[in-house]
């Protein structure tokens, strides 16, 4: 392989890609749509109001009608069961007026069941709010239907809820704080950034061997450099197009999370604990702090989940984009790609689905297997870098990664040879075996 021609062609692709207003506008605006897109949903229910809906409340027991407060969302009118305790006799006589009926039936603190009568379906909210509103005075009531002075007082003292702290030791003996949700929100975090890597810039080798392949541009090509250095510059080209957006990104949050002060760090000084006891109260105490989500995220060591996040991206998409560079010369027309596109990309939402079941249990043997497997373990592995997987484990999966990816470098180079220049026909994996052989 001519080093010059390669360079060459890697220099074309990467610039006819990043030089586009299109790309630098996208690359810039990502990480703020992402915010955005996570804003909406919570202004959206903000501003998501209504008339206040009038509830009428019948209430059998003369108890409980009491309970339920009117605000901006639903006015709670208390009726007067001997006066109009049919529901449905309410509902003809008032109309539109009502948006739905509570009905509270004498055995309500037997059965625990409560009607609501409505024309319309109702809303899940207002069955929250009614449900929130009865069980605690119905547990009230349960409780004192026992006649036990104080009974209330002793079930609240008994009720106990445990806060779990982690602490982690380090190779230096330090003490720092850690946190399992933390750890699998990274985790799901790069795996979904390492499936969208793989599939968007895979997608995108296909999509630029069929343009070319269409326009008959690469016969002209061809004539002066050789089908695998055109290949291999096309998915080298593109994959330093993915690492520079990586790159920018990283920036852009890292300004973020210093304006917002994150990249304070707090540790605990292992000396001054002393006994487990004064740990264990230390860590308490400590915990309690408003700094606590950063002395968690200081026990992450973020710059090794960066490495190995890189390390997996390039090789899950070095394995990939050869299958999707090869499967792209084998059609003419973008509309017949689906075919082998299809199948390749089952395989990574396998790989996605995969990592998504390893986060409860990032040991066990199917999070071991799936991070070994080449096919899988760009996602698979994400999900277990927070939790410190052994070293032969990882050493273990980046060989078997890059060897399997260099091995499907090769056969889709000898499919890329000879589909490239193949014109007029529908291509099938038959063929594509004929080729290989």
């Amino acid at each position: 392989m001519n080093k010059e021609r390669f360079f060459l062609i890697l220099q074309r692709e990467y610039l006819e890609i990043v030089a586009k207003k299109s790309f630098i506008v996208m690359t810039i605006l990502t990480p703020f749509l992402i915010v955005l897109f996570g804003a909406i949903p919570v202004v959206l229910d903000k501003l998501n109001t209504s008339e206040v809906q009038t509830v009428a409340v019948i209430d059998e027991t003369g108890k409980y009608a009491n309970d339920f407060k009117s605000d901006n969302e639903y006015k709670f009118e208390i009726i007067d069961q001997n006066v109009e305790g049919n529901p449905r006799q309410l509902q003809e006589s008032r109309g539109d007026e009502l948006y739905a009926i509570v009905l509270l039936p004498r055995n309500i603190e037997k059965n625990h069941q409560v009607l609501v009568y409505s024309q319309q379906q109702i809303s899940a909210h207002l069955e929250r709010y009614i449900e929130d509103a009865l069980n605690d005075v119905l547990t009230n009531a349960k409780i004192a239907s026992y006649g036990i002075d104080g009974l209330d007082k002793i079930l609240k003292e008994c009720k106990v809820d445990v806060d779990v702290r982690t602490i982690k030791w380090g190779e230096d003996g330090s003490a720092e704080f850690s946190s399992a949700d933390l750890a699998m929100g990274i985790g799901i975090m790069l795996a979904l950034i390492s499936y969208m890597f793989v599939l968007m810039y895979g997608a995108m080798i296909m999509n630029s061997v069929i343009e070319e392949k269409t326009n008959r541009i690469v016969e002209v090509i061809v004539s002066s450099v050789k089908p695998l250095e055109l290949m291999l510059g096309k998915i080298v080209g593109v994959a330093l197009v993915g690492l520079t957006q990586l790159a920018i990104w990283s920036v852009l949050l890292s300004v973020v999370g210093a304006i917002a002060g994150i990249g304070a760090a707090t540790a605990i000084d292992p000396a001054s604990l002393g006994s487990a006891q004064e740990t264990a109260t230390a860590a308490m105490a400590e915990a309690s702090n408003p700094e606590n989500f950063i002395a968690m995220l200081s026990g992450v060591n973020f710059t090794q989940i960066l490495v190995f996040f890189v390390i997996y991206s390039i090789g899950g998409y070095l394995l990939y984009a050869s299958i999707f560079a090869g499967l792209g010369s084998a059609v003419d027309q973008a509309s017949e790609a689906s075919q082998f596109m299809t199948p390749v990309t089952i395989v990574i939402v396998i790989a996605l689905y995969a990592a998504i079941a390893c986060m409860e249990n990032p040991s066990g043997d199917i999070a071991f297997w799936c991070s070994i497997i080449p096919f899988t373990s760009p996602m698979v592995m994400m999900v277990r870098l927070p939790y410190d997987v052994p070293a032969w484990q990882m050493t273990l999966s980046i060989v078997l990664l890059y060897a399997t990816a260099i091995g499907f470098t090769v056969l889709a180079g000898k499919i890329y040879r000879t589909g490239i220049l193949l014109y007029g026909k529908k291509n099938s994996y038959k063929d594509i075996i004929k080729w290989l052989k």
